[in-house]
């Protein structure tokens, strides 16, 4: 399945869970769903009609008990494991092997806390686990962070199923699905979604970032929100680096100017490079303390390049207005861009900031 399917499949499953929060017909709503693989299918009718089987039959002679166990075990990728009410493993599948690393005989009437349950996360599970026994009260199914028998994480989706509820000797069965694959594919798909917003030569966000984010953040800063200034910049004579040391130099001085801006701002403020040599600061601050950095950034650039061997130096230019002042984002774009090219005008290397 592609990223895209997977996402889809895992969101199916969680409105199933959010509206009735019972296994066993998320299970029988899955098995239904078409883009399901044939052999998902096959597991998740097999669990529900092993489940519905054994619920339904509260004595259950020796060979039919083996025979259930025993198909629970045939069941691949699935992670199924039973306990009794002192929290004691009665029941661990080939799928627990292989995803924790325990045996099953290394697994049998040991507390399931001690085996997989992070430290953090075990007075909340042996809560619910002892809830659920006493009160009936279900445990929601999630997903969850689980321990390997070497300590190293695990993602699973986790589901239970009470078997023999109101008679002497209930059991718990938990079912694990292990979701590392869909965990892998969740980072390589933010990986991909945060390279599609930043620009790969300076490392600052892209215009088209800008634009997917940059209403919602006008809109709050209208609303209440801090209030937000933009300041527009660019390397002064940048054609002239391009054409007496060539493209590479050239590039090679935006990366620097994205470095020398990046260390000067805030984690919350916005470096965008806007096109070519020209960039864009979005920043938490009033019209004058957005001035005031400006200023910094000018002498700062100014001086950083002039003691640089191995680059040609540079200056840059600014202009500077607050948002708020404006209705909509474009209309401060403009006036900041049209103060930039004042500044241009007036000699360059200067701020110029709107009144």
């Amino acid at each position: 399945m592609n990223v895209n399917t997977t996402f889809l499949l895992r969101a199916k499953l969680q409105k199933h869970i959010a509206e009735c929060n019972d296994l066993l017909k998320v299970l029988e709503r899955c098995s239904e769903l078409g883009e399901v693989p044939i052999e998902h299918k096959l597991i998740m009718k097999k669990i529900v009609d092993l489940t519905n089987y054994k619920n339904s039959h509260a004595v259950m002679s020796r060979n039919e008990n083996s025979r259930f166990l025993e198909l629970m075990n045939s069941i691949p990728s699935v992670a199924i494991q039973g306990y009794n009410k002192n929290r004691e493993v009665i029941y661990w599948n080939k799928a627990c092997e292989d995803i924790y690393g325990y045996t099953a005989e290394e697994a049998i009437g040991q507390t399931i806390e001690s085996l997989i349950i992070p430290e953090k996360m075990r007075d909340s599970v042996v809560g619910h686990i002892t809830d659920w026994y006493e009160n009936g009260n279900v445990i929601p199914a999630g997903e969850l962070i689980l321990d390997t028998k070497d300590k190293a994480p695990v993602y699973v989706f986790s589901s239970h199923i009470m078997l023999g509820e109101g008679t002497e000797q209930p059991e718990m069965f938990c079912v694990d699905v292990d979701l590392s694959e869909v965990a892998q594919l969740k980072v390589e798909n933010e990986s991909l979604e945060k390279k599609a917003h930043i620009d790969q030569l300076t490392g600052a966000y892209n215009r088209q970032y800008l634009e997917t984010v940059i209403e919602n953040k006008f809109n709050d800063m209208k609303s209440g929100g801090k209030e937000l200034s933009l300041i527009m910049f660019d390397i002064d004579h940048f054609k002239k680096i391009n054409d007496s040391h060539g493209h590479d130099v050239g590039d090679a001085s935006l990366k620097q100017l994205s470095i020398l801006v990046k260390a000067s701002i805030q984690e919350d403020d916005m470096l965008i490079r806007w096109g070519g040599e020209e960039f864009m600061l979005i920043v938490e601050a009033t019209l004058s303390e957005a001035c005031l950095m400006a200023n910094k950034l000018k002498e700062t650039i100014s001086v950083a390049t002039e003691l640089s061997d191995a680059m040609p130096s540079f200056t840059c230019s600014f202009g500077v207005t607050s948002m708020l002042d404006y209705e909509s984002f474009n209309e401060a774009y403009k006036a900041a861009d049209e103060k930039l090219y004042i500044a241009k005008n007036n000699g360059r290397n200067r701020v110029e900031c709107c009144q």
